[in-house]
């Protein structure tokens, strides 16, 4: 109940889930990482890892089948990201590769 002369908000319910995977790769590729099975709008903070690469890997960020941020990480190299409004997120490596892959994602119920 709002017992103010400012506007006030519904009482939202937020949820934080985490998920952490290893990747690999054995020749040049793409594969998922992540995609939202909730049809919600979701913030995600994380990293991706590599742990070994000859080249450099390409996060990309997706949303209704649309790129909307793309992240390029050297071999041997790691990067954290946060990123909002998207439902699933893709590695490309232009050759063999493995690493780590995380992500704390925050979306209402």
């Amino acid at each position: 109940m709002c017992n103010s002369a400012l506007s006030c908000c519904s009482d939202k319910v937020m949820v934080q889930d985490k998920v952490c995977t290893n990747w690999q790769f054995t020749a040049a590729g793409t594969q998922t990482v992540y995609a939202d099975n909730l049809a919600q709008i979701i913030t995600g903070t994380g990293y991706v890892k590599i742990e070994s690469s000859t080249g450099a890997i390409t996060v990309t960020f997706i949303r209704n089948a649309a790129t909307i941020q793309t992240i390029i990480i050297p071999a041997g190299s790691s990067t954290s990201f946060t990123v909002g409004r998207f439902d699933t997120i893709n590695l490309t490596a232009i050759a063999a590769a493995q690493g780590e892959f995380c992500i704390t994602i925050r979306y209402n119920l």
